[in-house]
């Protein structure tokens, strides 16, 4: 008799992908004065970080903000200390969930100089505010660390990542 057990990659589920892309889109979209600064690469740069929180730390030392207090379970691990950098390249995932926000009305899409940007609805804005979990709210401190990384442009970004990342 064979043991069918399923294996669940948390951090892949569906539900928390979403949620996780909503708390995003709603901290980090804009810069302090205004300007859209989120777009699909530097979302999918973020959603890596907020991920790999021990990583997220290793980014803001190098930016001289080092306030980040990491959790048991956020170092330590093979998969924090080796993620998989196919993750940060690859924006298909993050294209699929993105279009599947707009289908159902949590996220805009706002076209500004041939650049696509995301921004909340009221809808993805009430979706946020009703998700209060442990886990969201790790979310949201994870953003608000990352403020001081949104003036830093999207190639500056993966510049100072990729090296920092260990995994294959």
């Amino acid at each position: 008799m064979r043991n069918n057990i399923p294996i669940i990659i948390t951090e892949n589920d569906i539900n928390l992908r979403l949620i996780r892309f909503l708390i995003i889109i709603e901290i980090l979209a804009y810069t302090t004065r205004g300007k859209l600064i989120l777009n699909l690469d530097k979302l999918t740069i973020f959603d890596f970080l907020i991920k790999y929180p021990f990583l997220l730390k290793q980014v803001l030392a190098l930016k001289n903000k080092t306030s980040l207090k990491l959790l048991n379970i956020e170092s330590g691990s093979v998969s924090s200390l080796f993620p998989n950098k196919i993750t940060l390249l690859d924006i298909k995932h993050a294209k699929e969930l993105t279009k599947l926000m707009i289908a159902y009305n949590m996220i805009d899409v706002v076209q500004e100089k041939n650049e696509l940007f995301y921004i909340l609805t009221e809808k993805g804005k009430t979706i946020v505010n009703r998700t209060e979990t442990d886990y969201t709210m790790r979310i949201k401190e994870l953003c608000n660390e990352m403020l001081i990384l949104r003036s830093v442009s999207t190639s500056e970004l993966k510049k100072i990542v990729n090296p920092l990342v260990k995994g294959i």
